[in-house]
């Protein structure tokens, strides 16, 4: 039987010890090449010309002709074959770049130097093979509080490895799924320029700005390649991806009534890898707790009653209900009508259904939460089932846009993505050393804005959350005659503790993300993806002090000055920390006069130290008693304009100077598919607030010339935190060590507006290269630190 044109994309010719590999190709091309495969040349081979050599192609290179079930030969057909393509342009040997001698081929022999690979320990015909890993610090989980954990960790100086199950990290807001991440600034609703910026900073602000300018295409893989790319970078970090952590070692704590886990068991099915993989800190941020499981971490799936935490939200009684997942489609328009026929499984809604879940026309190309299935499922075992149900109605959804009549606007559209992972929102939530209850952060849900409690002011504060008590109904889309949620509103932004991410029965075990200690009413509002990101960088941070100073989990909350370093350490990181403000004795800013070429009245020079990087004066910003009022931040009044600090005693070792730039956090910033979203969001380029082009110049101490000397310049800049080590330029601009007395931003430049905002400048000599500042006790204050601090 003849092999018709385009049947074989993918070709490899063997011919002694090469091999060369042709990949696609036209078919014209395909069939001859078929042809040689079989027999031993093409059938345009010119033996006649001397760059040829005719190959060996073992057991294919036959003596006699191959006969097909008709009795006829391949090569025949093949040739009738050839007669048949008139027009097309016959296949040169001598042209091809596959198939010319001084092409660059794929060789079985190896370059002098080079080792050939080493069998003898890695047995494939075992199956299995297993690989031991040891770290100080493991996260479980890669999605949004995962992966913030594992760099925060990484960041601080930890050994870290981090476990993620599927083949991208992320979670929800990966390529997987494509949710837009939101979090306490309520999609900016929370907003308000230069009074109230909630959103959350640190590391989820970091890899969102960049992902804002290098995706302005909003793809969802390349928001996949930022994360992966954060991770590529570290080099004190283990990335295992399609990997899953399927058990733990344990063993009885010390006093015998908790235990310590030792280790963890992950398992990459498709490399047919295990991993065992002992550490000092094990953090479980894997949203539905399977390592806490494993360590027998205390856990709820379900609701509280009323009785259990005296919460005025919660239902009457105790019971196993959870919040559901969902799937969510794309669509997109082809310039042409696109038919759809629904699978005769998919749901069928009538107009009715829609009544408590609106399906607007400005919004029919993303869609959509509310498709959301939990009874009476479980969300763990029935995840399988779960999806099918979501498939249903995911599909009888577009069903009804495409052909209920209703929208007109949809008829050239098509689908053209499906999510097959269900997002998830609610699994498993872990019993923690305190569990927050709605009492922490919003007794009265019905109180007028203006008599609101102050939340809950926690010692051990680490992150912030602003995100409405967002409960959602039982069933889900399963029951389209009740509203789909309900929704109360904070008034106030508020604090997570530490101790919510410190797993009880364990000693060494850490919560991050929507699992951490809540009752089933808070996690209505921790559960959203910026905020486990936040929560995850606190509990990396964290995780990472107890692994590098010896101190359990367990016994952080006997240490409070170990606490106040996590917390400044944070706070360093550009994590907001209601109420808490730069404290850290090694920073050189906080001793110097502070002056500038020009400021506003209300956002002067002196207000880069506070330690505050942000407006929460206004309406649902911080509650009063728990803020600083102001903007926070410098202003010039022109640009180019710089900010200047002196010293009385010059710095000696100067190394590190940090900066916090403006990035217009009173506004939602988020990569969404969403296009009704669009023009609300600054994607695509930077943030218009950010200083763009900017320098630091140092001035050396008396006995030196009075020159301003350039320490470093950057152009481009769109970041909002900003670290610049100047070690090795200061030995170079200050080899006789006499000091410097003065150092000054100059700001050439914004991405867009004619004034420069910076929230804070941090300057450190070389104990300021290590992270967790040490608290001072009243002797141990520097001498320098007794200068006046330019605090408002």
């Amino acid at each position: 039987m003849a092999m018709r044109p385009g049947v074989l994309p993918l070709l490899l010719l063997l011919s002694g010890p090469f091999m060369v590999v042709r990949v696609g190709g036209r078919d014209a091309e395909t069939e001859p090449l078929l042809h040689k495969a079989i027999h031993g040349r093409h059938p345009h081979f010119d033996p006649a010309r001397q760059d040829h050599e005719e190959p060996n192609i073992g057991a294919l290179d036959v003596d006699t002709p191959t006969i097909d079930k008709n009795g006829n030969t391949i090569e025949e057909e093949v040739k009738e074959d050839d007669q048949q393509w008139d027009g097309v342009e016959q296949w040169d040997a001598g042209n091809d770049p596959f198939m010319r001698p001084d092409a660059t081929i794929l060789t079985k022999a190896l370059q002098p130097g080079e080792s050939p690979r080493n069998t003898e320990d890695d047995p494939v015909g075992k199956g299995v093979l297993t690989r031991r890993l040891e770290a100080d610090v493991v996260v479980a989980g890669g999605g949004s509080a995962g992966s913030a954990a594992a760099l925060a960790a990484a960041r601080s100086g930890a050994k870290t490895v981090i476990i993620q199950g599927r083949g991208v990290l992320g979670g929800n807001m990966s390529s997987e799924s494509k949710l837009h991440p939101v979090g306490a600034d309520r999609e900016g609703h929370r907003g308000v320029e230069w009074e109230s910026e909630a959103r959350e900073g640190g590391i989820i602000e970091e890899y969102t700005l960049q992902n804002s300018v290098d995706n302005p295409q909003r793809a969802a893989s390349l928001h996949d390649l930022t994360l992966y790319d954060f991770f590529r970078e570290r080099d004190n970090c283990t990335l295992l991806l399609n990997t899953w952590v399927i058990g733990a070692t344990k063993v009885p704590s010390e006093d015998g009534k908790d235990w310590t886990v030792t280790e963890v068991l992950a398992e990459n099915q498709e490399a047919q890898l295990q991993y065992i993989v002992t550490a000092k800190v094990f953090i479980d941020a894997t949203g539905d707790g399977r390592l806490g499981a494993e360590a027998d971490v205390p856990y709820i799936i379900g609701r509280e009653g009323k009785d259990t935490f005296n919460e005025s939200l919660a239902d009457l009684h105790d019971d196993n209900e959870t919040m559901g997942s969902s799937l969510a489609f794309t669509s997109k328009n082809y310039g042409r009508p696109m038919k759809f026929t629904p699978p005769r499984w998919a749901t069928k809604y009538n107009d009715s259904d829609w009544e408590f879940r609106p399906i607007r026309s400005n919004n029919i190309d993303y869609g959509y939460w509310f498709i959301e299935v939990a009874w009476p499922y479980n969300m763990i075992r029935d995840n399988e089932m779960v999806r099918d149900r979501l498939m249903e109605s995911v599909l009888g959804t577009w069903d009804y846009i495409k052909n209920s009549g209703k929208f007109p606007e949809a008829e050239n559209l098509g689908l053209d993505w499906l999510e097959w992972w269900p997002c998830k929102r609610e699994g498993r939530r872990f019993r923690g050393q305190y569990i927050m209850t709605q009492n922490d952060l919003l007794p009265d849900p019905f109180v007028e804005e203006e008599n609101a409690h102050a939340p809950t002011f926690f010692w051990d504060r680490v992150s912030h959350a602003g995100w409405n008590l967002d409960l959602h109904a039982v069933k889900g889309v399963l029951d389209t005659a009740v509203p789909a949620y309900a929704s109360y509103y904070i008034p106030y932004v508020y604090s997570t503790p530490l101790r919510s991410l410190v797993a009880l029965n364990t000693t060494n075990v850490m919560l991050a993300g929507r699992l951490a200690s809540f009752s089933h009413v808070v996690f209505g509002s921790q559960r959203v993806m910026k905020t486990c990101a936040a929560m995850g960088q606190a509990t990396g941070t964290a995780a990472a002090y107890c692994a590098l100073h010896d101190i359990e989990p367990w016994e952080i909350a006997n240490h409070p000055d170990a606490v106040w370093s996590i917390q400044q350490q944070l706070l360093r990181d550009d994590q907001y920390i209601i109420g808490m403000y730069n404290q850290d004795p090694r920073d050189y800013a906080r001793a110097a006069r502070i002056t500038a070429s020009s400021e506003h009245s209300n956002a002067t020079a002196k207000e880069v130290i506070s330690g505050q990087t942000r407006a929460v004066d206004g309406r649902s910003g911080a509650a009063p008693e728990q803020r600083i009022d102001g903007t926070n931040r410098w202003i010039s009044e022109t640009v180019p304009a710089w900010l200047k600090f002196e010293w009385e005693h010059p710095i000696q070792d100067l190394a590190l100077v940090e900066l916090v730039f403006d990035t217009g956090m009173h506004r939602e910033l988020t990569l969404t598919l969403k296009r009704s979203m669009w023009n609300r969001i600054v994607w695509g380029r930077p943030q218009p607030e950010t200083v763009r082009d900017y320098s630091i110049e140092a001035r050396l101490a008396a006995g030196a010339d009075d020159q301003w000397r350039q320490v470093i310049t950057v152009q481009g800049n769109f970041q909002r935190k900003r670290r610049h080590n100047v070690a090795r330029q200061m030995a170079q601009i200050d080899p006789q060590k006499v000091g410097v007395e003065s150092l000054r931003l100059v700001v050439s430049a914004t991405n867009g507006i004619p004034h420069a905002h910076v929230f804070e400048i941090r300057v450190y000599g070389k104990d300021g290269l290590t992270p967790f500042p040490a608290k001072p006790q009243p002797q141990q204050q520097r001498p320098r630190r007794e200068t006046k601090l330019w605090m408002r």
